[in-house]
């Protein structure tokens, strides 16, 4: 986190302020004791008798994701590994609507001396996000642990800004696909021999509670992402992003969709946006809209919803696996392309209605109702694009993961340490690399430029671009607004 955005928390939240300069006090010294103590004593001596993995995810400051669910899985599948769960103390669920961590013996609060001395000795680390969400010690310091990314989700429609320096701090990343590794080799610079196809964790749970909500009375989700250009914003309200927002929320026809078919709105606030909770809280929290607590499961609001409204994020993936449609509201595409960028190409690789007005936004979300949020429309398209990002879809993912993660240990972290590193350097932000675009490419089916543009589109392995998938009906109450968005659903 930036220095300013530590500094708008601190503000907004002064009761902070002395908590946080006690864990800059022991927090270090924690560390400094357990270095000492492990050097002391040994790492063997201090060894359990069983493998240690210690889990996390968000900067240590949730339960939840890939992490939680491959935790819980090997929790019940693989008990000759000793788990653990990191977590800071301040954060820790208790509260209705979180997650709860299952077993709490296997909690360790971060920053505490025994956090940090199962660090020292632990043969995995596990993470989400980067090492930050277990530890603050470098990689040098935890010679013998395997460090595995299960990654936050799938990548294709954000450019990641984290690429640099990943490459020398992972023994393991795991991929949903052939297109995401791609990816992960050409872009961020892994090499192949640490990334591995194994489909993502959290996944496994998603399809084992999979739910189909009737249309009257379902659950719309909205869930709007971060933008890195406001980080340094001490307010959104006056921001061009919230009044976009703000004009969809709050659109009377919008609210009269709602309230005839009492349907809940649901708006769920990015973490990064935390410090801006409360104004969006004080301004939508009303009528049929309903602010989430950000510490929620997610998952759960997933499977109780109908009909998801995003923009970028890489939620929308999963409420494809679900079989459930996603309006792609995105009012500001070209200063995101020109900011942040995306792997795949956003005017021809998603998977649902494209708005790029609060009024073509409304409209969607009057179609789907209308229509009891069926998919047909967009069938072909979500099943092409579902061949992109998943290679399996039959629960097992935390099992591939976990076979892979104990057969590389099995092997030693010298082997595994020893692999050869990428020899090209990392593209530079705002490029993709032509090695990507040709793999890119091909998993979708999307004919080469040099070609002449005259390669077919096989239908049964290719993303074709949606226009080609799906014509929808007639509007029963206004006339479909202009845009690109008629470019894909022609009447």
């Amino acid at each position: 986190m930036s220095a300013i955005r530590e500094l708008i928390k601190y503000v907004k939240h002064p009761l902070k302020i002395l908590p946080r300069l006690r864990d800059q006090v022991r927090y270090p010294l924690n560390r400094a004791l357990a270095r000492a103590w492990v050097r002391i004593r040994g790492r063997e001596a201090l060894r359990l008798d069983s493998p240690v993995f210690l889990y996390g995810g968000f900067g240590g400051r949730r339960y939840g994701d890939n992490g939680a669910a491959f935790f819980e899985s090997m929790l019940q599948n693989h008990p000759e590994v000793e788990s653990f769960w990191v977590i800071r103390k301040d954060c820790c669920p208790g509260r209705p609507g979180r997650r709860p961590i299952p077993d709490p013996s296997r909690i360790l609060f971060r920053g505490t001396f025994r956090a940090n001395v199962l660090t020292l000795v632990a043969d995995a680390l596990i993470f989400s996000h980067g090492r930050y969400d277990i530890t603050d010690y470098a990689v040098a310091e935890t010679p013998e642990a395997l460090n595995v990314m299960l990654d936050h989700g799938i990548t294709g429609l954000k450019r990641e800004g984290r690429v640099a320096g990943t490459s020398m701090e992972l023994d393991l990343i795991a991929s949903s696909s052939r297109g995401e590794a791609e990816i992960h080799e050409k872009e961020w610079g892994i090499p192949p021999g640490k990334i591995a196809i194994t489909g993502l964790a959290r996944h496994d749970r998603l399809l084992s509670r999979k739910k189909i909500p009737s249309g009257r009375g379902a659950d719309i989700l909205f869930m709007p992402t971060w933008r890195e250009w406001n980080s340094k914003k001490v307010s959104l309200t006056r921001t061009g992003f919230f009044s976009e927002i703000r004009s969809f929320l709050l659109d009377p026809e919008l609210a009269e969709i709602l309230d005839r078919r009492r349907i809940r709105l649901r708006l769920y606030v990015h973490m990064w946006m935390r410090e801006f909770f409360e104004e969006f809280r004080r301004e939508f929290e009303a009528g049929p809209i309903e602010v989430l607590d950000q510490e929620i499961d997610l998952q759960e609001v997933l499977l109780g919803s109908s009909l998801l409204i995003t923009d970028y994020s890489s939620i929308s993936w999963d409420f494809l696996l679900l079989d459930k449609p996603v309006l792609f509201y995105q009012f500001d595409l070209d200063d995101y392309l020109q900011r942040t960028g995306a792997y795949l190409d956003l005017e021809k690789n998603l998977f649902g209605p494209v708005a790029l007005t609060a009024n073509e936004a409304v409209y969607w979300v009057r179609y789907f109702v209308e229509n009891d949020f069926s998919t047909v429309p967009f069938t072909d398209a979500m099943e092409r694009a579902k061949k992109f990002a998943f290679a399996y879809r039959d629960g097992k993912n935390c099992e591939r993961l976990a076979e892979e993660i104990l057969k590389r240990k099995s092997l030693g972290r010298e082997s595994a340490a020893g692999r050869p590193q990428a020899a090209s350097p990392l593209v530079e932000p705002g490029s993709l690399g032509a090695a990507t675009q040709e793999a890119v490419r091909r998993s979708f089916g999307f004919p080469n430029p040099a070609s002449g543009g005259k390669t077919p589109i096989d239908p049964e392995s290719s993303l074709a671009p949606i226009h080609t998938a799906a014509r929808f009906p007639p509007s029963r109450s206004r006339s479909f607004p202009a845009s690109r968005a008629t470019e894909h659903f022609p009447s």
